[in-house]
């Protein structure tokens, strides 16, 4: 199995409230087809997510009776993103269906207690790639909290224990610094566990509601355990993708097992 997070900072917007990239998602959707083996693919909730959560404090959980709304429109915006996602995979060649997080995990405290993997291997197996993605999602400790596609990536890959793990996002990989702000950022091509002392105080704890990058980085780094390569590419340039998916050498990170 290859397994493909698709950033939601790749395909929308995530400055501005439910702007989807369409055109560079339809290329990635291009990329993904030719992957060599069976596809399982998480997208991030982006723009379509992320901004209103935060606004209204849905990743503490339920705290009073006026966040439901914005639960259930929250829930709404992530699946109109991900209707889009399926339309881009299924017209690129792709048989993609959705599987949302709730259909296979049930979450506590904001991590997931249990996950059954029965809709995804039985749609593997008939030769359908199934997708899933970050969302809100019950939680019997906080009511309700957010599920990240990364949460979802670690759940399938302890589970599947794929050949290769990639991350589409929207920098080549992980820096010393933020490369966004700091012209003098270098690539880590190899991350492991002793990389988190390279990273800057304030670049590691930049936050959204599904945590900071130092968080991110270490599930990335427990992901990269249960596969036999994970790597995080640059969703933004053309092709990189389709290298990474290919086996072919690209401009990265590895992530290495923490």
């Amino acid at each position: 199995m290859i397994l493909v997070k698709l950033g939601g900072s790749v395909i929308t917007d995530k400055g501005k409230l439910r702007s989807f990239r369409k055109l560079t998602c339809e290329r990635l959707a291009k990329e993904l087809w030719r992957a060599r083996d069976s596809l399982t693919i998480v997208h991030g909730a982006g723009s379509f997510g992320h901004i209103r959560a935060k606004e209204h404090g849905l990743h503490k959980g339920f705290k009073r009776k006026s966040q439901l709304g914005h639960v259930a429109a929250v829930q709404r915006d992530v699946r109109e993103l991900n209707l889009k996602v399926l339309e881009a995979l299924i017209d690129s060649g792709i048989r993609a269906v959705s599987i949302p997080p709730a259909a296979a995990a049930t979450f506590r405290g904001g991590a997931v207690a249990s996950f059954n993997p029965d809709a995804f291997r039985n749609m593997t197996q008939l030769g359908l790639s199934p997708v899933s993605f970050g969302d809100v999602v019950p939680d019997e400790a906080m009511g309700f909290s957010i599920c990240s596609g990364d949460l979802m990536m670690e759940a399938l890959a302890k589970e599947f224990e794929p050949e290769l793990v990639v991350f589409c996002a929207d920098v080549d990989g992980v820096f010393d610094r933020d490369p966004k702000r700091a012209r003098s950022a270098r690539l880590i091509p190899d991350f492991g566990r002793p990389s988190l002392k390279l990273l800057g105080r304030s670049d590691a704890q930049h936050a959204d509601v599904t945590g900071s990058i130092r968080g991110k980085l270490e599930r990335m780094l427990a992901i990269a355990q249960h596969c036999e390569k994970c790597m995080i590419v640059n969703g933004n340039v053309p092709g990189r993708l389709e290298r990474a998916i290919s086996g072919k050498e690209v401009i990265s990170t590895v992530v290495l097992p923490g």
